[in-house]
C-alpha cells in the first residue's frame, strides 16, 4: 500500500505537468465576459453591425441664394474596437465603421453624391434598450454638379459629425435616427474651395453581431 501511494505521489507532478500546458491554452482561447452583461465576447476587432440607412439633407448655395438638397443612401459596416483599446465593458461600444454611399442630389441641379466616409463612433447605453450615439467620420467622394463653391464637378472630401439614439427592437435587430452636419470640400486641392455645409436627418436599420 505504502509503494502504491509513493508511486502515485511521485507521478502527481508528472500528471500536472502534462496536463497545464493545455489549461494555459484553454484560458488563452476563452474569450473575455463582461461583468455587465454575462456575455462572452471575442478579443481583437470584429464585425458586430451592419445596415442600411437614408434621410434628407438641406442647405444652401451661392450666399443663400440658391437651395442645396439630397437624399443620403449609405450602407453601414461596424467593427467593434473595445478589446483593441482596452475597453472591456460591454456597456459602451467603440465603433469603427464604413459607410459606402450613393446620394442623389435634387436641387440646385440633379446629380450624385457618391463616395465611402469612415466613421469613429461611440455608443453609450441611456436605458436597457436605447443607446446614445455620437459619430465624427470622413471620406473621398465625387460631386456631379457644378457650383458656385466647388466650382466644376469633381473629387471633393465630405466631413459629417453627427448625434442621434439607436434603440433596440430585438437582440438582434435596432433602428437608429440622428441629426448630421455635412461639410463638403477639397481640402485645398484645387479651386475654388469655398465648402459646402449641409444639415442631415437619417434613419438606418441594423442587424446586429
Amino acid at each position: 500500500m505504502d509503494k502504491k501511494r509513493g508511486f502515485m505521489i511521485a507521478l502527481l507532478p508528472i500528471v500536472l505537468s502534462l496536463s497545464s500546458p493545455n489549461l494555459r491554452a484553454e484560458e488563452t482561447q476563452r474569450p473575455t465576459t463582461s461583468a455587465a452583461s454575462g456575455e462572452a465576447r471575442p478579443h481583437g476587432v470584429f464585425l458586430d453591425e451592419f445596415g442600411v440607412g437614408s434621410g434628407y439633407a438641406w442647405g444652401s448655395l451661392n450666399g443663400g441664394h440658391d437651395r442645396f438638397s439630397a437624399v443620403p443612401m449609405y450602407l453601414r459596416i461596424g467593427f467593434d474596437m473595445n478589446s483593441l483599446f482596452g475597453m472591456h465593458d460591454r456597456r459602451s461600444t467603440l465603433q469603427l465603421a464604413l459607410e459606402p454611399f450613393v446620394n442623389p442630389v435634387t436641387a440646385p441641379d440633379h446629380g450624385v453624391e457618391t463616395g465611402l466616409d469612415v466613421f469613429v463612433r461611440y455608443l453609450h447605453p441611456l436605458f436597457p434598450s436605447v443607446k446614445l450615439v455620437s459619430e465624427i467620420g470622413s471620406g473621398p467622394m465625387y460631386l456631379s454638379i457644378d457650383t458656385h463653391e466647388q466650382g466644376k464637378a469633381g473629387f471633393n472630401f465630405l466631413n459629417q459629425f453627427g448625434l442621434g439614439s439607436q434603440v433596440a427592437l430585438s437582440d438582434k435587430w435596432a433602428l437608429t435616427v440622428g441629426y448630421r452636419f455635412r461639410h463638403l470640400s477639397n481640402a485645398g486641392t484645387s479651386t475654388p474651395n469655398a465648402g459646402i455645409n449641409s444639415n442631415a436627418v437619417t434613419v438606418s436599420i441594423s442587424a446586429l453581431y
